[in-house]
């Protein structure tokens, strides 16, 4: 009989592998991609549901960078009473480092040859030629020769020992196949083997939902990927006078994930929900204290079995099946509760996925998000991966009229081009660039914000060098229109005034006309024109409805900025009050208030001025008592120096009584300053003014 090839024998095997694993052994069933939405900030949200039956395995694939992405945002639903039992998912470790972990390889060469080898001791089940089943535990390899006509052939020979007791030569050409009765040997092998397939796939990791149930069923599963942004783009036709322009608007769509869409329902998100990135793929370990098994802990061991006797028969058992176990309590607590715990109650019905939504709906507060905006395509859409797409989003005539813009800070010597754009176009309209065209002539770019139904735009696409610009700055100081008096502070409000002139100067032989946008600043009034003819948060804009051939015009825009200057009512003298009365600054209670104020400053002056003096003199009488007393030291005891001590001890009282006339003097005049400077004080803060000029 011609020896069957090793492969061939080796493939029945891989069916048992692969069904130990408690998958399926065919190939895993699709899930086609039924729904995409994509977000401008950069992720792409997928929605995918297809039929199964009975236990069956569903695969995705996606790139090992999104696989924290996945995970975080994973949902998976069996929406016809089976489950997703378990959701399955490639290590992220080398393939090196995880085929190293088993106890066997594949080399290549003889693979079946290999696999005997390395794998002695394991039982299995063989078939041989005829039909015959043997099963028992592999010894080894032998290589035998034997003589065929004049030359020598080897054979090799697969030892056995049967479950009968028996040493059993096999011829290996005579081994049809074998299956390894070790369930955990088999699921090994069948990992081994899908390891080494998923290796062939570069940067791709499979998701494995493990679906249990009966019969045909429905299963849905989503999740949130990085997705290439989508990108908007537009183009504005403008159409002869009194016909209004046309705009087209496009999404650019990339497909870069793993998978065709074929047919989907495609949505397009503009707007910035949370997200982050955050790494669940990666296996984390925490490191643990190492504790040292010590004499006192095996005490307390023993005292925790011996307290646990009086406990009854439940925990003998226990301690029983402890000692067979090698763990302390852990088979016997289970055997414990299961014996006195109720049935175990049956498992709640899986609901289907729109009852599962509305459910987590109702015990949550739910919220219109007003600021994301949806594009949904209204037909089914088909980009291959790797393949990007334009589709169109918006086509409608729209609110516009040809403008000359002059934005000064853009460029000061000429107007740009524009359109007064208003979106009448039934939709919000995301930011993107704009293509202008007049007629069928390409006519300038420009960017536009993204515009909310209704709402105005200035869009500018070129400069329009038939109309001359220029502008021209003045300002001077107004008149004081002002004055106010309170807590001490006499404060002047006046204004600083500022015209700034645009003029124009048309060149092109038709009208044009001119929209002015003049920057909008904090605390400035405008005074002319009276009232502009458009105005938002940062500009005003001030018209020429038509500017003429070869004709000019100016406008003037004035504002106004209110300015103060202060001074304190304290500091004011006789010149100062004569010098606002002069300008006429001040009215009759101001001025009343002033010379009240003045004289209260004079007589505080004059007090202290003769406090002053006061203690001046006290302190030259106190240095001349030093003097005297310098000198009574150096005298002696003749006849005329008693004479001169006598003397100064006599000046000396002199002055003792001049000096307590002089304290109390300056004590009252003391009393008499601080009393006056309270009454500056308060006629200081007791007049409050605020008139105008």
């Amino acid at each position: 009989m011609k020896p069957v090839p090793h492969i061939l024998r080796v493939l029945p095997a891989l069916a048992f592998f692969a069904g130990s694993l408690g998958f399926a052994a065919d190939d895993p069933t699709p899930l086609p991609i039924q729904r995409v939405v994509l977000y401008k900030h950069g992720l792409g949200y997928f929605e995918r549901q297809g039929e199964i039956e009975g236990d069956a395995r569903v695969q995705l694939r996606f790139k090992q960078a999104e696989m924290s992405d996945v995970l975080k945002s994973l949902t998976a639903l069996d929406r016809s009473g089976g489950q997703v039992s378990t959701v399955a998912y490639d290590s992220q470790k080398p393939q090196s480092e995880i085929l190293a972990e088993y106890a066997f390889t594949l080399e290549t060469g003889d693979i079946q040859l290999s696999m005997l080898r390395q794998l002695r001791g394991a039982r299995i089940q063989a078939t041989i030629a005829g039909g015959d089943k043997v099963t028992g535990s592999i010894l080894g390899l032998d290589e035998r020769q034997h003589a065929e006509g004049e030359r020598v052939a080897k054979t090799m020979i697969l030892s056995l020992f049967t479950d009968q007791g028996e040493m059993r030569a096999i011829p290996l050409f005579d081994l049809v196949s074998f299956e390894f009765t070790d369930a955990a040997l088999a699921s090994d092998l069948a990992r081994y083997l899908e390891t080494l397939r998923s290796s062939h796939r570069r940067d791709e990791k499979t998701v494995d939902l493990v679906c249990e149930g009966e019969g045909k069923r429905t299963v849905f599963a989503s999740y949130a990927v990085e997705q290439s942004v989508w990108k908007a783009t537009y183009r504005l036709v403008l159409m002869d006078e009194g016909k209004p322009p046309l705009l087209q608007g496009w999404a650019i769509v990339d497909n870069s994930s793993e998978d065709d869409w074929k047919d989907v329902e495609l949505s397009l998100i503009a707007g910035l929900p949370i997200s982050f990135r955050h790494d669940l793929y990666t296996p984390k370990r925490k490191e643990r204290p190492l504790l040292q098994i010590q004499e006192q802990a095996l005490m307390d061991v023993a005292g925790l079995v011996e307290m646990e006797k009086a406990d009854g028969a439940d925990f003998e058992d226990a301690r029983k099946d402890a000692k067979v176990s090698g763990r302390f309590g852990a088979r016997g607590i289970a055997a414990k509760s299961k014996a006195g715990a109720p049935p175990e109650p049956a498992a709640a019905p899986v609901m289907a996925f729109d009852e599962a939504i509305s459910q987590q709906q109702d015990e949550t507060v739910t919220r219109e998000i007003g600021d994301l905006l949806e594009y949904r395509i209204d037909h089914k859409v088909t980009i291959p991966r790797n393949r990007s797409a334009l589709l169109p989003i918006v086509a409608a005539p729209v609110e516009g009229t040809r403008v000359s813009l002059y934005r000064e800070n853009a460029r000061s010597t000429n107007p740009l081009s524009a359109v007064r754009f208003v979106n009448t176009s039934g939709v919000t309209l995301e930011g993107g660039p704009m293509t202008l065209l007049d007629g069928a002539t390409y006519a300038g770019e420009a960017y536009l914000d993204s515009v909310k139904l209704g709402e105005l735009r200035y869009v500018p696409f070129a400069v329009d060098l038939g109309v001359k610009a220029e502008s021209k700055l003045d300002s001077k100081t107004d008149r004081v229109r002002r004055i106010t008096i309170k807590n001490g502070m006499m404060t002047s409000r006046y204004d600083l005034v500022e015209t700034k002139s645009y003029r124009f100067e048309n060149k092109n032989p038709e009208p044009r006309r001119i929209v002015i946008e003049h920057p909008r600043r904090n605390g400035y009034q405008l005074r002319a024109p009276a009232k502009p003819f458009e105005q938002d948060l940062n500009v005003y804009r001030f018209e020429i409805p038509a500017l003429g051939a070869q004709e000019k015009a100016t406008v003037d825009v004035i504002e106004t900025y209110e300015m103060a200057s202060g001074i304190e009512v304290r500091s004011v003298d006789d010149s100062t009050l004569l010098a606002f009365d002069q300008s006429g600054l001040l009215n009759d209670s101001a001025k009343k208030f002033l010379r009240d104020v003045l004289e209260k400053k004079a007589a505080l002056s004059k007090l202290s001025a003769e406090l002053e003096l006061k203690r001046t003199e006290a302190k030259t009488i106190a240095s001349d008592q030093e003097r005297i007393r310098n000198n009574l030291r150096s005298l002696r005891s003749s006849a005329e120096e008693k004479d001169l001590r006598k003397s100064y001890i006599d000046q000396m009282k002199q002055q003792e009584t001049d000096l307590k006339r002089l304290a109390s003097e300056i004590q009252k005049l003391e009393g008499d300053v601080r009393t006056a400077t309270s009454e500056l004080d308060r006629t200081l803060i007791s007049v409050e003014l605020d008139y105008g000029v």
